[in-house]
């Protein structure tokens, strides 16, 4: 047991250094597009940088999973294994808000203004939060369709990896979560001094009490999928633990010698009865 469990220790310091990889390779990519839209100039890697997130993103599913089987061993450096991927996810994290805000977007650099109709004066780049609301809302949508379409698993194995994959996903849920709440708190503050969390360009509100369900809906659904996979992983590692004894006693009455030439089938019989 305490072999397996450094074997996965093992596994996790080298998948994270690859996934640290990935990111700073992604950041880089993501901040030269930035010095190129600073010029004037279209962004080039947007498309590389988005391939980059999204396997970093995977790799950090498994590695949470790996996690999760050292706390569950209670190795002793399950805690520290479990910081390292927490760090990554966090980078991860924000090289995406910035990619989606400064990139994706296509957030102006250089800001200028332009005089409302009730004549306040105001930056051009409320554009740019506010598209990045839209690509947040289009995050939530997205993972709440996959959490609606993933699979669950017909044996230990792929139990385990479905369980795995999904604390990772439901960890970014959570994590989108509170974000949206400390934008709500700090809606006052808004973008660069203005209420872009609050009020969109016609005066609709972007985060009242309708708006507030948004993320709400793939936390519920995420909450109930991690509930119900762990009650199936329960179910199969018992249901796997009965087989493999079964199978343990098959393999001794194949092998079993049933001539009455054996001196121990007096005990066998007493056995059986």
């Amino acid at each position: 047991r305490l072999e397996r469990l450094q074997r996965v220790v093992t596994k996790l310091q080298m998948e994270s250094g690859l996934c640290e990889e990935q990111l700073n390779q992604a950041d880089a990519l993501l901040q030269a597009d930035v010095r190129l839209l600073a010029a004037g100039k279209a962004p080039q890697k947007a498309a590389e940088v988005e391939r980059d997130l999204d396997k970093a993103d995977s790799m950090i599913r498994v590695l949470f999973n790996d996690v999760q089987t050292l706390k569950d061993g209670r190795h002793p450096q399950g805690e520290q294994m479990y910081r390292r991927v927490y760090r990554l996810h966090e980078r991860l994290v924000s090289i995406r808000t910035e990619y989606n805000l400064r990139l994706k977007s296509g957030a102006p650099v250089t800001v200028t203004s332009v005089t409302t109709v009730s004549g306040q004066r105001r930056p051009e780049g409320d554009e740019a939060p506010l598209r990045y609301l839209q690509d947040l809302l289009a995050w939530v949508e997205d993972n709440q369709r996959r959490v609606a379409a993933a699979e669950w698993g017909a044996d230990l194995p792929t139990v385990e990896t479905h369980l795995g994959a999904h604390r990772g996903l439901h960890h970014s849920i959570e994590e989108f979560r509170a974000k949206v709440e400390r934008a709500r708190a700090d809606e006052d503050m808004g973008w660069g001094g203005w209420p872009i969390w609050g009020r969109g360009h016609a005066g609709v509100s972007v985060t009242g009490d309708n708006s507030s369900c948004v993320p709400r809906r793939p936390q519920n659904s995420s909450k109930s999928r991690l509930r119900h996979l762990e009650s199936l992983h329960g179910f199969v590692s018992a249901a796997t633990k009965e087989l493999l004894w079964l199978s343990e006693r098959e393999e001794e009455e194949v092998a079993f010698d049933w001539s009455h030439h054996n001196p121990a089938m007096a005990a066998k019989k007493e056995s059986y009865s």
